[in-house]
Formats: C-alpha cells, sequence, structure tokens
C-alpha cells in the first residue's frame, strides 16, 4: 500500500475520531502509531492540571474542533497549541495530539512553515517536520520533500514516525524515477539551433541502439532551451515532472540548468567545457573535451612518449591563446620539459611575418650547411584555428624553421589543414576528442551507424551526445539503480565507458576523464597515432 493510500486511511479514521469527540468526550484514543509518545510534546511545563486547567482544555478542543470543520486551519493548530501548552492530562493530550495531527494532514506546506517559526510552540517539532515532508510530497514538492523527511529520520532516529518517513522517501524515490526516459535540453531553435540539430542526431542513433541492445522501448524527452539559460532552467522543471531518470544537455548556458537540476536532485550531464561545472552540485556531471584534457594529451605523448625536452609556444594574444599558453607551460614543467620561448601575435591579424621572425630570431642559431637554421626547441605548440594556422606555416617555412615537432589543438583538425598546406605540414601532432576514420571498435560501429542511417558522416558533436546517452541510460538500466540517487552513485563509481569517442569515466566530483584521439598528417590525410 502507497504512503497516500495510508494517509487517506488514518485521514478518514481521524475525522471518524474527531464527530465522536465533538458529541461526548470519552476515551477516544487512536492507535498507538499515530498518537504522540515523543517525551518533547511537552515544551511548558505548567504544574498539576486542575479541574479549571481540564476545562479549559476542553473549551480549546471545543473550539478548534470547530475550526477545523470550517477550514480554518490556521486557527485550529493554534487552538490546539494553546491546550496543549496547559499540560493537559494523558486522555486529553491525546486527543489533542490526535486533533492536530488531522489539521496538519490538510494544511498547506506553507502554513506548517509558518507555524514551525513561531516562537516555542507547543506542538513537537518532530511532528511538525514529518508532516510538512508529507504535505510537500502531496504537493509534488518532491526534492523539498525527500530533504525535509530525510533530515527528520537524521534528527529523531526514534521518532515512532520514522518507518512511515521511510515509507515515503522510497516512494518518491522510485514513483518518480523512470529508468527508460531520459530528458535533454538542446537549443533547437535560434542562432545555435544547428549545433542543437546535429546533437540531436547522435541522441536518436544511441536510442535506436540501446532498444536493439535491450530489446525495448527507450523514451526521450527533449526540451528546446532556444540557447537562453532562464529557458533552459524552466526546462529542468518540466523535465522534472516527466519523471525523467536524467538529464542530458545543455549544450550551452548550463549554470542556470545545472542550479535547477541540483535542487531538484536530477543526475545531469551538461556538454560544456567548464572543468568545475560539475563542482556546483553532487548531482552535476560534465562530458566534454576541455583544455586541460587537450593539453595534457599532448603533452604525456610529447615529453612521454617522443622524449623531447625544450618547447616554444606562439600563441594568439586572446582568452583563447593565453589560456592555452598557461596549460602548456604547467604542463611542461611537469614532465620536467622547458618552454624556452614563448610569441605573441594579434589574434585579428593576417599577417604573422614579425612574430614568427622574432620567435626564430630568438630561438635560433647560424645556419647549417644544409642552409636551415638550428633552432633551439623541438617542438612548437600553436593554439589556433586552422585558418590562422594555414598562414602560419608557410612563414616558418620561409624563415627556414623546419624540423621541429608541431603541436596544436583539435581547431586543426580541419580539411583546410591539409588542402592549403601540403608542404609545411608535416610533423603535425593535434588531439580532438573525435576521429572518424580510427580503427578503434566503439568508433567504427558509430561512424558506419550513423553513415548508414543520416547519409553522412558524424562529427564531435554527434559522436559525444551518441556516448553520452548511452552511458546516462545504460546506468539507469542496472538493476541495482531505482532512483535519481541510485543513478548519481553509479555514475560516479568512476566506471569505463568505451563509446565513439574512447574511452570516458567520471572522477568523484562528477567531472569526465576521456580518453583523447591524437592524430598526424601522412600522405595528405589525417591518421590516428598509435600510443
Amino acid at each position: 500500500m502507497k504512503p497516500r493510500q495510508l494517509l487517506m486511511i488514518r485521514f478518514l479514521v481521524g475525522m471518524s475520531i474527531i464527530v465522536l469527540m465533538s458529541a461526548m468526550w470519552g476515551c477516544a484514543d487512536k492507535p498507538s502509531r499515530t498518537s504522540s509518545q515523543d517525551p518533547s510534546a511537552t515544551k511548558i511545563q505548567i504544574p498539576g492540571p486542575t479541574a479549571q486547567t481540564a476545562a479549559r482544555v476542553e473549551t480549546l478542543e471545543t473550539k478548534a474542533i470547530t475550526l477545523m470543520q470550517s477550514g480554518e486551519l490556521e486557527a485550529a493548530l493554534h487552538a490546539y497549541n494553546q491546550a496543549l501548552a496547559l499540560n493537559p492530562e494523558t486522555p486529553q493530550k491525546n486527543r489533542i495530539m490526535n486533533g492536530i495531527d488531522q489539521v496538519l494532514a490538510e494544511m498547506p506546506s506553507d502554513l506548517i512553515q509558518t507555524f514551525i517559526e513561531t516562537p516555542d510552540p507547543a506542538v513537537p517539532e518532530p511532528l511538525l517536520q514529518y508532516w510538512l515532508g508529507v504535505i510537500l510530497a502531496q504537493e509534488t514538492k518532491y526534492a523539498k520533500a525527500v530533504d525535509v523527511l530525510t533530515r527528520f529520520m537524521d534528527l529523531w532516529p526514534d521518532h515512532p514516525r520514522v518507518p512511515e518517513a521511510q515509507e515515503w522517501v522510497a516512494w518518491i524515490r522510485q514513483d518518480r524515477f523512470k529508468k527508460d526516459t531520459i530528458g535533454c535540453l538542446l537549443p533547437l531553435s535560434g542562432k545555435y539551433a544547428i549545433y542543437g540539430q546535429k546533437a540531436l542526431k547522435g541522441i536518436h542513433l544511441a536510442i535506436q541502439d540501446l532498444a536493439e541492445a535491450h530489446n525495448r522501448k527507450f523514451n526521450i524527452v527533449v526540451k528546446d532551451t532556444q540557447g537562453d539559460p532562464g529557458i533552459a532552467a524552466a526546462c529542468v522543471d518540466e523535465l522534472d515532472q516527466a519523471n525523467v531518470a536524467g538529464i542530458i544537455g545543455p549544450l550551452l548556458a548550463a549554470d542556470e540548468a545545472g542550479a535547477r537540476a541540483q535542487e531538484l536532485k536530477i543526475p545531469l550531464i551538461a556538454l560544456t567545457q567548464k572543468q568545475d561545472f560539475a563542482l556546483s552540485g553532487e548531482y552535476l556531471f560534465s562530458n566534454f573535451i576541455t583544455p586541460g584534457m587537450q593539453v595534457q594529451t599532448l603533452a604525456a605523448y610529447v615529453f612521454r612518449t617522443l622524449g623531447l625536452e625544450k618547447v616554444a609556444i606562439l600563441y594568439p594574444d586572446e582568452p583563447y591563446g593565453r589560456r592555452y599558453m598557461k596549460l602548456f607551460s604547467q604542463a611542461a614543467a611537469e614532465y620536467g620539459a622547458d618552454v624556452v620561448g614563448m610569441q605573441t601575435y594579434d589574434g585579428k591579424s593576417n599577417d604573422f611575418t614579425e612574430p614568427v621572425r622574432k620567435l626564430i630570431k630568438r630561438l635560433s642559431q647560424p645556419s647549417d650547411s644544409s642552409g636551415s637554421v638550428i633552432l633551439e626547441f623541438e617542438a612548437l605548440f600553436i593554439p589556433d584555428s586552422a585558418s590562422r594556422i594555414n598562414m602560419i606555416l608557410p612563414q616558418l617555412a620561409f624563415h627556414d624553421a623546419r624540423g621541429m615537432v608541431l603541436l596544436g589543438t583539435n581547431l586543426w583538425h580541419h580539411p583546410s589543414l591539409l588542402d592549403q598546406t601540403k608542404r609545411y605540414n608535416q610533423n603535425t601532432i593535434i588531439t580532438d576528442g573525435y576521429f572518424e576514420h580510427s580503427q578503434k571498435p566503439a568508433t567504427v560501429r558509430f561512424t558506419q551507424r550513423f553513415s548508414n542511417l543520416y547519409g553522412e558522416s558524424p562529427g564531435l558533436l554527434e559522436a559525444i551526445f551518441y556516448d553520452t546517452t548511452r552511458i546516462l541510460i545504460s546506468t539507469a538500466m542496472d538493476p541495482l539503480v531505482n532512483s535519481r540517487q541510485d543513478l548519481k552513485d553509479a555514475l560516479l563509481e568512476e566506471r569505463i565507458f568505451e563509446g565513439a569517442t574512447g574511452r570516458t569515466l567520471f572522477n568523484s566530483n562528477g567531472t569526465a576523464r576521456k580518453e583523447l584521439f591524437l592524430i598526424t598528417i601522412k600522405n595528405d590525410r589525417f591518421v590516428e597515432l598509435d600510443r
């Protein structure tokens, strides 16, 4: 029997008692489970009851019953509170506590909260907190209800209402959890709609693959955020009402949606480059390639696998370039390598002659017999877009800077780098979160499935949303996962997920650790590097 059904039975029985009490006073006590045996029930100590006190209590009881029958619940509760404060004898006290139960069962949560905040109420606080949690649940304010009931059980573990509170919490968590249904926040209209549509293709493919694997139907509830933070947060409420197990997204404006998901205790995996996003709440996760991931992947290969010790950095004097410069410098120091020189350039300029000349002049020795300068660095890191790299690489060659390893971010992974710099793109190493020509089994399978379904090649967005959907649903389908809390805990167990974007696991703080792809150029083609 569900908590709601138990509550209704209790209410009907209690109302019958009140009707009988209004006709005659007797020993009409309710079963011990609904009568208060809490030692804290008597908060105001008054010397032994007298006949006058008993008469006063009876008058207050009659007043409370009349007020309750007329729907004046707040006034009825205050009348009962006054009666209880007079420290009545046991029969009267039991009747009062029964009456208080019936009033609280009908009161809105905001009125109960207001009464709790009154100075020194005689009604026991545990009873007030219990009913506050129950009413919040009935008002479908489930996250707050669980918080209040959990706090009630933690503070008063021996209270007779604890078993009922446990039933309510278990019912809320299970009834509000559809493990075959997930929510999704995407910008499907507005200036970012193209990215939302790409992501949606990956999600739909994942749903199809999961349905085949589990031989059952899965549901995705998609909400259009329009790229607006406020709309995204409101969509979280709508997904909560749809009883989704968890949420994928948003792709943009994640903070507001994340804050709301944390408040409602819904696991949410945002596709954001902000590494600290997940630190904002235990129900928040992030799964995307970040600058830190890219730099660490490059550094591990260059300094540990290749054994290089001296590097230089050429970067645009703008936020993107400065961020990567700092991260790469820190990574080099961690591996004991030296950044022997750095040179900035104007990110808005199309002429890179002067910054390249300055870098080479400062970090080179006179030409050797072959006519090339002798460089003092073995690798050059340039965090910029392919369009600018296509102009920078010829300048390096013009100044006889050859032979060093060229290091780039995922922005280098663009077809123009193959077409426009054929003679200058040798010894290139770049990193990315997805490589469609990878021979990893999970990547091959995804790429083929996507191409067959949509008639086009997938990119990073399609791949990472595909993986994220599979991660969330496959975790929810675990037989031990029966609530949003279980889902959150399971995601934090550092399980390794094999997917189109490689291996992914979530740290204990909810941030993703991903195995990024390393790519080089051979025969005018991007080729995956073995590690």
